[in-house]
């Protein structure tokens, strides 16, 4: 049997030989005799390491091996050259091979052996491994056998631990954001919990984490303080991520051990800011004023440009702080000074005092001034949104200056950071909770009183539940009480306070006021007397207090002086000595100084000492109700409404007055009178609703809203608010007055009126209701004006006229408004010219009589020579001229009666423009060239007052249009550079252009004033007068219908330029009378000219276009009394001129006149009218005196006819003949004369004269058409033959003409008197056929036919026709349509009859 060594021998021998499994087998026999053999072992790991895929094999045999006798390094060599030729990763981790480096190392260090080669094998191995550099680090940790042995020769330890702390902390970073992406999707952010949860998915991977101790182990090995200080921040910070994601129940010991890092970093004044921060947050100061003054300087110093030290050292330095900061900061300088003494030693006297300086100069704290300490806090707390500590500062300070309102935010915004806090941290804030629900709880107490009483009872109960002697929260719960004037429950709750507490001076303040609001007034005298005698200090709390005490019981004295009414006064002598004293204290203390108002006002009646300390009172404290109250109503009194405004203002944006205006509305209401008396109404909107939100029942504040409502042109929201107000009152005559405005402006002026009556009737010596009620009327009076109700208009301007009347003789006005009233009435009268005769003259006698006398317009009187005694002394004025004259009077009074001189220069010029407009009105209806001067001059003086106002320029650019092209032209220019979107400017301008013959720059401007106004009728006036002046008729014509439709047939202009165009249009083409379109548009013509004359009924040009047109429509009657009305016009004229134009003018007329007299069947006014107009007209010799000879004549021959006197008949036909034989229209109605005298030869000659006009002129269809009628009424067949064979072969030309379709029934008619009765309807067939939409050819074919083509707007039918249509189809339907067309139509009842 072999031996061990034998068995060794052989293995060896098979290692050598490479046969390796021989020797594996070997070694394993070797392991079975030995288990412990090192050499089998090896020779094994040696085998394996030589065997594919066998490594792992070969490096458990090398440890083993080295595990049996680790002092052999054949093992190890063997197992360090195997891994160089493997990939490590794939067969040992890192940390196995770094731990076998330290082991080998230590071997080799035992036996005195070079480590170089290990040193070199795991350098190149890091950097064939880059991702094993975190396990080499931690084998790099101070404490580890590699590191001991190796870190000198590969890496220092704090090289090693910074750079592990960092890859540590990246990789864990890189798993916690991995982690909360994706567990973030299955939480709801409405979850309350959502940010514990997130922060708590982190604390499985720090619960693990070695990360603390690394940072603990390298703080204390680094001995540079940079970079010690630096490791100790990043260590902070990365300990508070721990502790937000620590679980609940272990957070707040962790906590305890990181508040106790912070601490001892503050102790070594450490640099980390958040140390700081933290170490101030987490103190949790039960009083804000136990902070460590000698901290807070030192963080100060060290960041002073940090919120939360600016906001600490701001406390300090407020007043409203107990700390005497002075003291402390020269204590500071002080020892700062010792202390660089000891210092600098060897240093020479110069350079000593220079140091000084510089050390006296870093050591300077200088003291905030108050308004310094409220900016600083204000600028910093938004930079501090997350310190508790600072928001615990700035309520404070907020608070205690009694601003809730402003504290609110800051106090709710620590709750939650408290809130959060304790949740995320564990950190123990208790004191800081109790202080933001206390400060919460004390500004319910005041703010939004009492509705937040409830909830701040609660908060005091619930710290009271913690903390049951509370003095604080006891207190809270008894002002509570005391501001709900809940005076026995403040009582029973602080008589228990007291007991408990009874050297609390505050709570005996309260108490004895308390016991002062019960009227146990002695008590509380004797209180606050005690509570005077022990407050102690003269910081600024302790004045406050001393003061508030002082004034309290100066209350107290008042109280009992209304009580006990002693006559000399002695308690209000007391009480003032008091509230002196009290201001002596503190002369900022306002209470008392408004109390000292109340004294003077009421006690001493001195309301001039009572308002300076009222405005001392309210400048101190903008809060104080009483002293704004008194200072408005005091310069209210004055009408200085602006500084009513900006004291009641200023009360409103006062937050500690804001639970007082709820009670009152006065202020809101002030600001709201003063915008509306400065005309900006819409800003007075807002306050007045303010002022009704308080006290809904204020009438005051409703009239208020109306009126501005009114002015912003809500006018039905002006009148439901007026309605209201009546409902609190509905005898208030101002409120009535100006419902009545507001009615007025919507045209309710029926009940407007109404209103007026009332209230002038219950007031009738209130000269502003009566101001109203003229006005109103005169409203009315043009607005009926504009509807064309021209009689009712009238009629209401003289009650206006009355009214006015009556305020100048019994009331004695005289203002401006009341002449503009006076004014506008008369120039109705002018507008309406048929009722000036209407004209209540003696009453503007009375008004202008009873007025002063000009002495303004003397100037002006000289140029128009109109003043009222040239007006009384003259009989020889027109109705209309005295009316004119009375209108510029009535604008020259309204400047003599008032004060010119003190007027601004904008009124002024208005003054001036409303004279000119007069003089202007005057000149364009009396024609007088004096008041064109005038008005010229008027205007000059307006813009010379304000060269800004566009209507004097229009003004004098239509004054000048007939004196200067260039200057008309330049004041319309400067209009349009002032109001470039008024269209009558654009349209001045255009008229000039166009009377001067600039027809190129009258289109420009006409394109752009329609293109400002197209709905305007007066644009489309201008353009047609240009297409006339262009001589396009047609154009013309139709722009003129335009605007008369545009205009609703209302324009002045637009009624007699239609009328104009009609008659240029149809008069003399030859129309017939049958045709209703002509008809049609004389009828229009004929209605606008009647609207005409109501307005002026004496312009002999409207005249005549009227006479003409009523003569062409048959209305004889009408066409009479203009006929008479023009022949008295012209009689005037020509008396006062004298000129053979105007006698022309009268023969034509009367010529005129005859006609209508013979249409009238008047023929023997109409022989003597024709007779007087030829007998004129034998001195002229014109072609229209030869038309008005041809006209005399036929009047004379028809008259006579009518009168059976048939030979003058003849004799004037045949002057007739003489006179003209190529007019158509006259050889036709000769011929009618001469076939209606009945003889033979007469009959004979009529025909004659048709053939022989035909003759001479050639064939024409009207004169055929009456030589065809004649021979059928004949009877003359031999004629009828030829005649049918002319008319049946007529061209289309004559058939189209042809519109009355009297070709086809004379036809018809030829055809019956010759008796062809075979196809009788094809010669209305074969019109149909050309004239298929033509009614009066279907009439004779199928009467359905006719009457769905009349009915189809192709057509133009009166009723009568269209009814006799309708009925003619016979069925019931049809016959009561027939009916309701014309109701007069007799076949249409009488088939209606046969339908029953």
């Amino acid at each position: 049997m072999s031996t061990i060594k034998d068995l060794l021998k052989q293995a060896k021998t098979e290692l050598a030989r490479e046969d390796y499994q021989s020797a594996i087998e070997l070694s394993k026999k070797v392991l079975s005799l030995e288990k412990e053999n090192y050499f089998a072992y090896v020779f094994l790991g040696k085998s394996y390491s030589c065997l594919p895929g066998k490594a792992k094999e070969s490096i458990a045999n090398y440890k083993l091996a080295i595990q049996y006798d680790s002092s052999n390094l054949l093992a190890w060599k063997g197992l360090f050259l195997l891994l160089k030729s493997l990939d490590v990763p794939e067969v040992l981790s890192y940390d196995d091979f770094f731990a076998l480096c330290g082991e080998y190392a230590d071997v080799l260090l035992e036996q005195q052996l070079s480590q170089v080669d290990l040193i070199h094998d795991i350098r190149l191995f890091r950097k064939k491994y880059p991702d094993c550099e975190e396990s080499f680090l931690m084998h790099m940790v101070p404490g580890t056998k590699m590191a001991e042995l190796l870190a000198r020769h590969l890496i220092s330890p704090q090289d090693a631990l910074s750079k592990l702390i960092n890859l540590v902390n990246k990789k864990e970073e890189s798993k916690i954001s991995k982690l909360v992406s994706r567990e973030r999707l299955k939480l709801s952010v409405q979850d309350p919990s959502y940010q514990t949860k997130i922060n708590a998915l982190a604390w499985g991977i720090y619960e693990g984490s070695n990360l603390d101790q690394l940072y603990n182990q390298l703080i204390n090995i680094t001995d540079v303080d940079e970079a010690r200080s630096d490791l100790e921040t990043q260590w902070l910070e990365y300990r508070i991520k721990i502790l937000k994601s620590m679980p609940k129940d272990i957070k707040v010991f962790f906590f305890k051990k990181v508040k106790s890092m912070v601490e001892d970093m503050v102790l070594v004044d450490h640099k980390s800011l958040m140390s700081w921060k933290l170490y101030f947050e987490w103190q949790d100061y039960e009083d804000l004023n136990t902070i460590d003054q000698e901290m807070v300087l030192k963080f100060f110093k060290k960041f002073p440009t940090e919120p939360l030290s600016v906001i600490l050292y701001a406390w300090l330095s407020s007043d409203l702080s107990k700390y005497d900061f002075k003291k402390l900061a020269s204590q500071m300088g002080q020892k700062a000074h010792l202390d660089e003494d000891n210092v600098v030693p060897d240093m020479d006297e110069i350079e000593q005092d220079a140091l000084n300086d510089m050390t006296e100069k870093e050591n300077e704290n200088p003291t905030l001034l108050e308004s310094d300490v409220i900016t600083a806090m204000n600028d910093n707390i938004s930079k501090a949104k997350n310190s508790i500590l600072a928001h615990r500062i700035i309520s404070q300070y907020f608070l205690l200056s009694r601003e809730y309102e402003a504290a609110f935010p800051y106090v709710k915004h620590g709750i939650s950071l408290v809130a959060i806090s304790m949740r995320d941290l564990g950190a123990d804030l208790q004191e800081s909770k109790k202080t933001f629900t206390l400060d919460l709880a004390m500004i319910y107490t005041y703010i939004d009183a009492p509705k937040n009483h409830t909830a701040a009872l609660s908060l005091f109960e619930k710290i009271l539940a913690d903390d049951p002697n509370n003095s604080h929260a006891k207190l809270g719960k008894g002002l509570i009480y005391m501001e709900r004037n809940d005076w026995v429950k403040a009582h029973t709750l602080l008589v228990e306070v007291v007991s408990q507490f009874p050297n609390d001076m505050v709570v005996l303040s309260e108490f004895a006021w308390n016991q002062a609001q019960l009227g146990c007034l002695d008590d509380a005298i004797d209180i606050f007397t005690k509570v005077l005698g022990s407050i102690e200090g003269v910081d600024l709390r302790s004045c406050e207090f001393r003061a508030l005490n002082l004034w309290r019981q100066a209350k107290v004295y008042l109280m009992k002086q209304e009580k006990e009414i002693p006559e000399n006064q002695s308690y209000v002598k007391i009480a003032f000595k008091q509230l002196i004293l009290s201001i002596r204290v503190l002369d900022t203390y306002a209470p008392s100084y408004s109390t000292l108002g109340d004294i003077y006002s009421a006690y001493y009646l001195d309301n001039l000492r009572a308002f300076k300390c009222y405005y001392k009172s309210f400048e101190l404290d903008a809060a104080d109700i009483v002293a704004a109250k008194f200072m408005a109503s005091y310069y209210a009194e004055m009408c200085n409404w602006k500084a009513a405004s900006l004291v009641a203002e200023r009360l409103v944006k006062s937050e500690k007055a804001k639970r007082k205006l709820k009670e009152v509305n006065w202020a809101y209401k002030v600001v709201g009178m003063f915008y509306l008396e400065s005309q900006q109404e819409a800003d007075s909107i807002e306050w007045f609703q303010s002022s009704l939100r308080v006290n809904s029942k204020d009438i005051e504040s409703w009239i208020g809203l109306g009126q501005a409502y009114y002015a912003c042109g809500r006018i039905e929201a002006s009148i439901k608010v007026f309605d209201r107000a009546l409902e609190l009152d509905p005898q208030h005559l101002y409120c009535l007055n100006l419902k009545a405005q507001s009615l007025s402006f919507m045209g309710e002026f029926e009940q407007c009126l109404k209103i007026l009556r009332e209230i002038t009737t219950a007031s009738p010596k209130e000269e502003f209701f009566q101001a109203t009620f003229s006005e109103v009327l005169v409203k009315y009076a043009m607005d009926l004006y504009s509807q064309g109700l021209l009689t009712k208009a009238i009629v209401t301007a003289k009650k206006s006229i009355a009214v006015l009347s009556y305020m100048a003789t019994e009331l004695f006005c005289h203002g401006h408004k009341f002449w503009v009233s006076l004014s506008e009435a008369l120039e109705l009268f002018t507008l309406v010219q048929s009722k000036i005769d209407d004209l209540p003259i003696e009453d503007f006698v009375t008004i202008f009589r009873s007025a002063s006398t000009i002495q303004e317009t003397k100037e002006l009187d000289e140029l128009d020579n109109v003043t009222i005694e040239d007006l009384l002394s003259t009989d020889e004025d027109s109705n209309i001229e005295i009316t004119c004259k009375l209108l510029v009077l009535s604008a020259k009074y309204s400047i003599a009666t008032t004060n010119f001189d003190e007027l601004t220069r904008t009124v002024r010029s208005s003054l001036w423009h409303n004279v000119g407009s007069a003089e202007l009105h005057a000149y364009h209806i009396i024609k007088d060239v004096k008041y064109r001067k005038a008005a010229i001059e008027c205007f000059k003086r307006s813009i010379h007052y304000q060269s800004n106002m566009c209507e004097s320029w229009v003004g004098l650019g239509i004054s000048t249009m007939d004196v200067s092209f260039k200057v008309a032209q330049h004041c319309f220019i400067k209009a349009l550079t002032l109001n470039p979107k008024d269209v009558n400017i654009w349209l001045n301008l255009a008229m000039l252009g166009l009377k001067n013959g600039d027809l190129e720059f009258t289109q420009e401007v006409l394109t752009r004033s329609q293109s400002l106004a197209p709905q305007e009728s007066s644009p489309w006036l201008v353009i047609a007068l240009t297409y006339e002046k262009q001589g396009k008729l047609l154009e013309s014509h139709r722009k003129f219908a335009h605007a008369f439709v545009l205009s609703n047939g209302r324009s002045r202009i637009a009624q007699l330029l239609y009328a104009k165009s009609i008659l240029q249009q149809r008069i003399g083409k030859g129309g017939d009378e049958r045709d209703l379109g002509l008809v049609e548009e004389l009828t229009a013509a004929a209605y606008g000219l009647d609207e005409y004359f109501k307005k002026t009924p004496n312009d002999p040009f409207a005249l005549q276009c009227a006479l003409i047109i009523l003569e062409r429509l048959h209305n004889y009657s009408s066409a009479h009394k203009v006929a008479s009305n023009l022949v008295q016009c012209l009689e005037v004229r020509f008396e006062k001129s004298q000129k053979n134009s105007e006698l022309f003018n009268y023969a034509v007329v009367k010529s005129q006149l005859g006609r209508i007299q013979l249409g009238l069947g008047n023929y023997t006014s109409a022989i003597e009218d024709a007779e007087l107009s030829q007998s004129i007209l034998l001195d002229f010799s014109s072609e229209s005196a030869n038309s008005s000879r041809i006209s005399n004549n036929l009047v004379l021959s028809l008259a006579y006819f009518h009168l059976n006197d048939f030979d003058k008949t003849l004799e004037f036909l045949e002057e007739l003949l003489k006179t003209s034989k190529n007019t158509r229209s006259l050889i036709i109605l000769i011929a009618k004369i001469l076939y209606t005298v009945g003889s033979e030869d007469a009959k004979e000659i009529a025909l004659q004269e048709l053939v022989e006009y035909i003759s001479v002129n050639g064939p024409d269809l009207m004169v055929n058409l009456t030589i065809a009628a004649i021979d059928i009424i004949e009877n003359r067949k031999d004629e009828m033959g030829a005649i049918l064979k002319e008319l049946r072969i007529l061209p289309l030309e004559d058939l189209i003409s042809d519109r009355h379709k009297d070709i086809p029934y004379l036809i018809e008619m030829i055809r019956m008197r010759l008796e062809m009765h075979n196809d009788i309807n094809s010669t209305w067939q074969k019109s149909a056929f050309f004239f298929m939409n033509d009614c009066k050819v279907w009439k004779n074919i199928d009467s359905r036919i006719e009457a769905r083509v009349s009915c189809e707007g192709q057509n133009k039918v009166t009723a009568s026709q269209l009814s006799d249509s309708f009925c003619s189809l016979g069925n019931l339907k049809n016959i009561q349509r027939s009916i309701f067309l014309s109701p007069t139509n007799k076949g249409a009842i009488s088939a209606l009859r046969e339908c029953f």
